[in-house]
């Protein structure tokens, strides 16, 4: 009966070692991303289509910066009822649960990419899809999306 009581104690003092986690490496950017805006920016809309039909979640990684958000503007003009993604966290989750499952179609970005470029921000527009970008650590970045928001 003791020797019973005892090894029931014991049992339940023993302690697994931890677990140790499985590092996954984070691949380099596009090397693309450390050129001129004029050149970079029309690259990283293309390489953010490809990447959300390839289902490349490291590569998008890789675009956007730790603050970017993603805005849909749900077709109307008025702001209060937009849904936002803010942060690369919450956009990466929403490429998983949004994107991969129906992913976009091909898309050409064309050379003459109507494009504001300020030093190290910028904006674009193709078609209803409003891009800003920055320029962070040496590279540019994707920073948002805003779509589905007529009259912009």
């Amino acid at each position: 009966m003791l020797w019973g009581a005892l090894s029931t104690l014991l049992v339940g003092c023993v302690t697994l070692p931890p677990t140790i986690p499985t590092v996954v490496p984070t691949p380099p950017p596009p090397a693309f991303v450390t050129e001129d805006a004029a050149s970079v920016l029309p690259r990283l809309i293309a390489a953010e289509r490809q990447a959300s039909i390839d289902k490349d979640l490291a590569l998008l990684a890789q675009l956007w910066t730790e603050a970017s958000r993603i805005v849909d503007g749900r077709g109307t003009a008025a702001t209060e009822d937009d849904y936002i993604w803010a942060g690369r966290a919450a956009i990466l989750d929403r490429y998983r649960v949004a994107v991969f499952v129906n992913p976009p179609p091909p898309l050409a970005v064309p050379d003459d990419l109507n494009m504001q470029i300020d030093g190290a921000t910028a904006s674009a527009r193709l078609g209803q899809d409003q891009w800003r970008f920055v320029r962070e650590r040496g590279r540019w970045w994707l920073a948002e999306l805003r779509y589905s928001q007529p009259g912009q």
